[in-house]
């Protein structure tokens, strides 16, 4: 058996959370098996993705303009500096400090395909987050409300007729940050809960909605069959690359950002999850 390295340090992450889930935290669960020890920095909110393979976490919440990969106006070489200086103890001549990058070149490379990280190739590892349990709610909904490309989001009008044309006594629930997502009336506001209940949540959903964002990736790796709608360059990313659990996705991209909330409900009433 080759002899493990000693001790991971990876991270932080601090861009968008879909791209932490695709262009991240898979790969640095596979190159955590070269290591005796891997310590993850990260958002003490993306925390619960790692939980599988972090032996420690130190916690990290930067400040910037977040864009697809990164934030603005963050120094990473000063955070992983300071952080290190903070904690000497974690540092040996067997310790390594994996910087975080986009790996790949997502939205494109496939989730089969090894990439090269130091002296290894590597395949991204996901699993499926989340428990199989009593369902709590029978919809999902992320009503995204984001300064950053605000002209993609869905207004709350087509949430509320939305909600409005699920089976009556249908349970419904939004999910995702307070800051950046709306509670719609008739819908329990999950907003800000633990990943680790979200995953328990979206795992025995029967579906999720919601246009192109993190939390709809998130359903993927959940195992939650998703309606998700964008532009059609997004096809590939929703219904293959970045869906290595072969998640049923129904993707639409008709009318782009903005489709009716009666084509969204008609779409997915003549949707074969199955097929």
């Amino acid at each position: 058996m080759t002899k493990l390295n000693n001790v991971l340090i990876a991270g932080p992450w601090i861009g968008e959370f879909g791209w932490e889930l695709f262009a991240w935290q898979a790969y640095i669960r596979s190159l955590s098996r070269k290591f005796e020890k891997t310590i993850i920095l990260c958002r003490e909110s993306s925390m619960d993705i790692y939980s599988d393979f972090a032996s420690e976490y130190i916690f990290i919440e930067a400040k910037g303009v977040a864009d697809s990969f990164f934030m603005h106006n963050v120094d990473m070489d000063f955070i992983l500096r300071e952080t290190m200086l903070k904690n000497k103890h974690l540092l040996s001549n067997s310790t390594t400090i994996f910087k975080p990058r986009r790996i790949g070149s997502p939205p494109f490379t496939h989730y089969t395909s090894p990439i090269p990280i130091g002296k290894w190739e590597i395949k991204p590892e996901y699993i499926r987050f989340g428990k199989q349990e009593e369902p709590k709610y029978d919809y999902i909904f992320h009503a995204r409300s984001r300064q950053l490309r605000k002209e993609d989001n869905w207004n709350t009008s087509n949430w509320n007729s939305l909600i409005n044309l699920l089976p009556t006594g249908s349970k419904v629930a939004c999910i995702g940050t307070i800051s950046e997502s709306q509670a719609i009336e008739g819908a329990a506001d999950l907003r800000g809960a633990s990943l680790k209940d979200v995953f328990n949540i979206m795992r025995n959903a029967k579906c999720a909605f919601g246009s192109s964002s993190g939390p709809m990736h998130l359903a993927s790796l959940c195992g939650c069959p998703h309606v998700v709608w964008s532009i059609k360059d997004n096809y590939n990313r929703y219904t293959e690359n970045w869906n290595p659990l072969k998640t049923p996705v129904l993707f639409d991209s008709e009318y782009k950002w903005h489709p009716p909330a009666e084509h969204i409900y008609e779409q997915y009433q003549r949707w074969d999850i199955n097929e």
